[in-house]
């Protein structure tokens, strides 16, 4: 029987290899990846068939350091992989998550014929991207990553952008936002910087709580003010949806944060690609059962823990959408019950505007 726990895989097929040197990478640790190190087909092989074998629609996120530095051949094998269950009536979607510098037409046509969406990284404005998201010679990434995005768009797979938020352009909303819509990128989600990588001399990327929800905040007074069906901000979406009834999540307001899960390039699974790759969350390998993963002690550690937390949350007016929050990024440390109140006097600061705004339409 399936199981809702450990059903999304997040795969890392070269760990955190990388062709850039991001200021802020949070796989910077993980970015020796020899040769011998990127996962081997046998492997792929097996992550396959264990997100396959117990369910009937399944996502595989492909995701880095640099997915693509895997090469157009581990894809092909995937593919084929995947092929054999599909034939059994599965469903089976493929999303991957690129700096973009690496697509080629021949990248292109392979994901066009095989149904593959791709996301792109992209800091706003090359004035903001360039800062941070570069090469190891400090050389800015914004005119490959641009020359990629046309590429992917020309051939309608482009699954839009993530923006990280930072010390460097958290200030500016309302250019961040214009600029998007001028290069017709209508697809985005916004994610603040919490961490630093290994890279460059900027002393801290990091911004607050309280700074992110005041960028999130002009976002979305921008967004309503545009009135724009096309334009899609994932983030705020998911928020207008819960507040008016609806369903539709960011997997941080789903409160199900067993559901995925990082699958590393010699098969080792451990918790979501949020949290820091620990012993205390290792659940297993895609070599072994499903039930012996799913029955591991860290992962049923995990689960109640969440449990926990969730009652813990339950006397907030607004925890029909956030569901006690991200499972790391609300919280101190891995075991930590209570969230931090920062994170948490923010959040509901933010769902309160966006609360009321939609009330002043007469929505509610």
């Amino acid at each position: 029987m399936f199981c809702q726990s450990v059903s999304t895989p997040i795969v890392k097929p070269v760990n955190g290899l990388c062709n850039l040197s991001c200021s802020y990478c949070y796989t910077s640790g993980l970015k020796m990846c020899a040769d011998k190190n990127r996962m081997r087909p046998e492997i792929l092989g097996a992550t396959i068939d264990f997100f396959c074998r117990d369910q009937d629609d399944i996502e595989f996120i492909w995701h880095g350091g640099e997915p693509l530095l895997a090469g157009l051949d581990f894809y092909r094998r995937a593919v084929e992989f995947q092929s054999a269950w599909e034939q059994q009536g599965k469903k089976i979607t493929n999303f991957l998550q690129t700096n973009a510098t690496l697509i080629t037409s021949e990248w292109v046509r392979f994901f066009t014929e095989n149904d593959f969406l791709v996301g792109v990284s992209l800091d706003g404005p090359k004035k903001f991207h360039d800062q941070i998201r570069c090469y190891s010679t400090s050389k800015g990434s914004y005119d490959e990553v641009m020359k990629g995005i046309d590429l992917l768009r020309q051939a309608g797979i482009f699954n839009g952008i993530i923006c990280g938020i930072s010390t460097i352009n958290h200030k500016f909303p309302k250019e961040i936002f214009n600029f998007f819509l001028a290069e017709n990128i209508k697809k985005l989600k916004f994610a603040r910087v919490k961490s630093i990588g290994h890279y460059n001399n900027i002393s801290s990327l990091v911004i607050s709580p309280a700074q992110y929800a005041d960028f999130m905040i002009a976002i979305f007074d921008l967004w309503l003010e545009l009135d724009d069906l096309e334009v899609e901000i994932r983030d705020i979406q998911s928020v207008v949806s819960l507040i008016l009834g609806g369903n539709k999540r960011e997997c941080i307001y789903m409160g199900q944060c067993a559901q995925f899960v990082t699958v590393y390039s010699d098969g080792s699974i451990y918790g979501c690609d949020s949290f820091p790759k620990t012993d205390a969350l290792h659940f297993g390998r895609v070599l072994d059962e499903s039930v012996i993963v799913r029955s591991n002690s860290h992962l049923q550690s995990l689960q109640a823990l969440l449990r926990k937390r969730k009652e813990s949350c339950q006397t907030c007016d607004w925890y029909f959408i956030c569901k006690g929050g991200c499972a790391k990024d609300c919280y101190k440390q891995i075991d930590s019950v209570e969230p931090l109140s920062e994170v948490c006097e923010n959040l509901q600061r933010y769902f309160e505007h966006i609360s009321t705004k939609i009330g002043s339409y007469g929505l509610i």
